[in-house]
């Protein structure tokens, strides 16, 4: 028999920071070591769903993590994986797929003036220290933008639209929380997950799942049969507002 397939994102839906519990974490459920310290957990039911979903199901993570943040998760995954917000598909060998990775270098490279533009921005027009930002790359490609706030989230208000302003409409924005991105238009988790589902897996008569707790996670997860969201996540509060108007 076939085994359903799992496309699941990972932070804050099967793991999260420990500051983000609301309980004491356990090392044995340590989920991902992070650089700076700030390692990810799993609860405890969040650690009984991972041994259930890879001991039956093709579990695929989908991730804005690079593949060196990938590496740094302590899941055992044995199947395909998409990260760096889908500008990277990886074999279960873990080797790149050739032919992604030739055509998500090209759509990178139509923006790479606007990439350099949002860091231009934050590095003369802020205060220094006040914020975090960086360009994820692989393989020498910049992929995508990110922007942290180091005084609260609240402070990302500040510098939002005018970073918006320099990317789009060729860079799409995303926000959650303390966490701003721009991506490519061409490069996406939807887009990865509609490759890999047509391209390299046989999906025929098997249900596919789609898990997330982003609103960003949204359009890939509408590529699949069914859609599972964490409570509390971001689609959650989404959905709860929606609700009470």
């Amino acid at each position: 028999m076939m085994r359903p397939v799992f496309f699941s994102d990972l932070d804050d839906t099967v793991f999260q920071t420990a500051r983000k519990m609301s309980d004491i974490p356990h090392g044995d459920r340590l989920a991902s070591e992070a650089m700076n310290g700030s390692h990810s957990y799993m609860s405890g039911p969040q650690a009984v769903m991972m041994d259930w979903l890879l001991g039956s199901t093709r579990f695929i993570p989908v991730t804005a993590r690079s593949t060196e943040a990938l590496a740094r998760c302590k899941i055992p995954f044995r199947d395909f994986q998409i990260c760096t917000n889908g500008a990277v598909i990886l074999r279960p060998d873990r080797s790149p797929d050739p032919d992604w990775h030739l055509a998500m270098k090209d759509q990178a490279g139509q923006v790479a003036g606007e990439m350099k533009s949002l860091i231009s921005f934050m590095a003369t027009q802020t205060v220094p220290g006040r914020f975090r930002y960086w360009i994820v790359q692989e393989t020498g490609v910049d992929f995508y933008f990110c922007v942290k706030s180091n005084e609260g989230e609240s402070a990302l208000d500040e510098v939002d639209a005018l970073l918006e302003d320099i990317a789009c409409p060729k860079l799409l924005r995303h926000r959650n929380g303390n966490n701003l991105s721009f991506t490519p238009a061409g490069i996406s988790k939807r887009i990865a997950v509609s490759y890999l589902r047509d391209k390299l897996l046989d999906v025929n008569d098997v249900p596919v799942f789609g898990m997330g707790d982003s609103l960003t996670d949204m359009p890939f997860m509408e590529m699949c049969d069914m859609m599972v969201i964490p409570k509390r996540s971001q689609i959650h509060q989404v959905l709860l507002r929606a609700d009470a108007q």
